[in-house]
């Protein structure tokens, strides 16, 4: 094997267009990016700004509440959709580096430290370590931001459960001849 035949095996190992593709047979649909992302709004300023202007969660109207449950939930399900496509891109530029990383090796001459130190300063190799840090760099943001945004999302569903527990609890002590 020579370094061209490396080059041309890694052309092999891109998965993620075969993913979607398989995804698309199956008939899943793929989130699309929500309106408010598409249109540039930050939901997190607009969400805080409402909080301030109705002086609480616990002031929001249900309606509003129900919108934003849904808007935040639309949110998660793209970023998850984001995540996964990241886990992949990560996962396949770390095969694709170690699987260079071993093919470089055995055709390097001298010991093993002196091989392991070739092919660390190979381009092929130096290029695949860097879309590995950049892919996993990626997966972890994104991620970070995945669970921020379903922090959010449990946030306004717990309000909403409380408000309906309050409710409940209302009607029960009228039923059992209460206020």
């Amino acid at each position: 094997m020579n370094r061209q035949q490396i080059e041309q095996e890694v052309k092999n190992y891109s998965v993620r267009e075969a993913t979607m593709a398989k995804i698309q047979k199956a008939g899943l649909p793929i989130p699309d990016k929500p309106p408010d992302l598409v249109e540039g709004v930050n939901v997190f300023t607009e969400w805080d700004n409402l909080v301030k202007s109705h002086g609480g969660i616990a002031n929001i109207p249900f309606s509003i509440l129900g919108d934003y449950l849904d808007k935040w939930t639309s949110i998660v399900s793209y970023a998850r959709w984001v995540e996964a496509i990241a886990d992949i891109d990560q996962a396949t530029a770390r095969e694709i580096r170690d699987t260079i990383k071993k093919q470089l090796y055995t055709i390097q001459d001298g010991g093993r430290e002196l091989r392991e130190a070739l092919v660390h300063i190979e381009p092929l190799y130096r290029e695949w370590e860097q879309k590995y840090v950049e892919s996993l760099s990626m997966l972890i943001a994104v991620k970070a931001l995945r669970e921020g945004y379903e922090r959010r999302a449990d946030a306004i569903s717990r309000e909403i459960t409380r408000r309906m527990n309050d409710v409940l609890d209302s009607r029960r002590l009228e039923n059992r001849g209460g206020a």
